[in-house]
C-alpha cells in the first residue's frame, strides 16, 4: 500500500470518527435536554405544591380558604388582603410556567393540571374580582387570554348555579 493510499484511508477514518463523535454529542445533548426539562418540571411542580400547601397547612388557614369559597360569607378586609397576595403569587407562578411551557421547558401534563387548579381557584368571586382589577398588569397577552377564559367559564358556572341550572355536588 502506498503512502497516498494510507493517507486517503486515514482521511476516511477521520471523517467517520468525526461524524460518529458529532452524532454522539447530538444524542447526549438531546438526552441532557430531556433530563433538564424533567428536572425543571419537577422543581416547578414541587414549588407550586409547597405554595398551595401553605394555604391549608393549619386549621386556621384551611378555615380561611373555606370562607373564601363560601359565597354567603362576608369577608373581613384582612382576608381580602391575604387573598390578593395569594392570587398574585398563584398567577405569577402560573405565568412563569406558561412561559416555560411555551418554550418547551415544562412537561405538558403538569402544566395542564396547574391550569385546571387555577381554573378551580376562579370559582371564588374574590379571585374573579382580583382578576378584573389586575387585568392588564404585566401579563403576556396570550396568558391574559387564558386567565380571561378561566374567569368567563367560572362566571358562567356561577350564573348557572344561581339560576338553578347546575346542581352542586
Amino acid at each position: 500500500m502506498s503512502l497516498d493510499s494510507l493517507y486517503l484511508v486515514s482521511q476516511i477514518v477521520t471523517v467517520v470518527v468525526i461524524i460518529a463523535t458529532l452524532i454522539a454529542i447530538l444524542s447526549q445533548g438531546y438526552q441532557t435536554n430531556k433530563i433538564a426539562r424533567a428536572e425543571l418540571t419537577r422543581n416547578w411542580w414541587m414549588a407550586v405544591g409547597a405554595m398551595n400547601q401553605t394555604s391549608v397547612v393549619s386549621d386556621d388557614k384551611a378555615a380561611l380558604m373555606t370562607r373564601v369559597f363560601d359565597l354567603s360569607e362576608r369577608l373581613l378586609r384582612e382576608v381580602l388582603t391575604r387573598m390578593t397576595f395569594h392570587m398574585h403569587a398563584q398567577v405569577g407562578v402560573s405565568q412563569a410556567a406558561y412561559a416555560l411551557h411555551r418554550r418547551g421547558l415544562v412537561e405538558e401534563i403538569p402544566f395542564l393540571l396547574a391550569r385546571r387548579a387555577n381554573a378551580a381557584l376562579m370559582i371564588s368571586p374574590i379571585a374573579r374580582a382580583w382578576r378584573r382589577a389586575n387585568c392588564g398588569n404585566g401579563y403576556e397577552a396570550d396568558f391574559q387570554g387564558i386567565l380571561d377564559a378561566m374567569v368567563s367559564d367560572a362566571e358562567a358556572k356561577a350564573n348557572a348555579k344561581r339560576a338553578g341550572g347546575e346542581k352542586s355536588a
